[in-house]
């Protein structure tokens, strides 16, 4: 089964935010950003922007955490 987002997913275990902490802490309400992390509807730039930076992800790495090819395998490590 495809689970989208999922290096977003796993960064979030990491620094151990669920969908409810994370959507309150990037300022989005945690309804809408449980539709857009089941791919339900499209995360838009500012939410990107706002998630990523509460979970420190690099501007240049970005791309890996939330446009991946749905269906393709990722390599971990």
């Amino acid at each position: 089964m495809y689970r989208p987002f999922k290096k977003l997913r796993l960064r979030m275990v990491e620094l151990d935010y669920n969908q409810k902490d994370l959507a309150r802490a990037a300022g989005i309400v945690p309804s809408t950003f449980s539709l857009r992390i089941r791919g339900k509807q499209p995360f838009n730039s500012a939410q990107i922007a706002a998630i990523a930076r509460v979970l420190n992800i690099p501007t240049s790495e970005i791309g890996a955490y939330f446009f991946e090819e749905p269906g393709r395998k990722m390599k971990v490590g």
